[in-house]
């Protein structure tokens, strides 16, 4: 199995709001933030992560959040793959049924197809809304002079 390189990156919790908090990433300049996908997208100066929260975690803190860095080869596969094979199936599927438009097996693939691709991209979407906060997760809380480890 491959091993998913873990960003640490330094921020303050700014709001709570039910089981999640809200963390803006104070701005790093090193050549390994330079680097890193997380933050494509966010077109804002201010970048804030919904992260999971942990007892003792108030509005205001500085914490540690860790971050998995995304595959390519992941991404690949979910966007691309994925989608174009349920085509496929779909369209092999439409060919066997027959109780969809019996006198036309173009409309029944098509059709078929169409629903199926829709289908794997709507999975897809239900599927990275779940898993997106439970990758990222604060590592510790600031206190006074060091950062307090909390969870390991």
């Amino acid at each position: 199995m491959i091993r998913q390189k873990q960003l640490i990156e330094k921020g303050i919790v700014k709001y709570i709001h039910g089981n999640h908090a809200a963390v803006e990433l104070i701005k790093q300049s090193s050549e390994l933030c330079k680097s890193c996908t997380v933050c494509i997208g966010i077109e804002s100066k201010t970048k804030l992560l919904e992260v999971p929260i942990i007892s003792n975690l108030k509005a205001g803190q500085k914490v540690l959040v860790q971050i998995p860095e995304p595959s390519p080869y992941k991404s690949i596969v979910l966007l691309l793959i994925l989608p174009i094979a349920s085509l496929l199936l779909g369209s092999y599927m439409g060919q066997k049924l027959y109780f969809i438009y019996p006198h036309s097996q173009d409309i029944r693939m098509a059709l078929c197809g169409f629903l199926c691709f829709l289908l794997s991209i709507t999975s897809l979407r239900i599927y990275e809304k779940k898993v997106k906060h439970l990758r990222r997760r604060i590592v510790s809380i600031d206190i006074p002079d060091n950062f307090h480890s909390v969870v390991n």
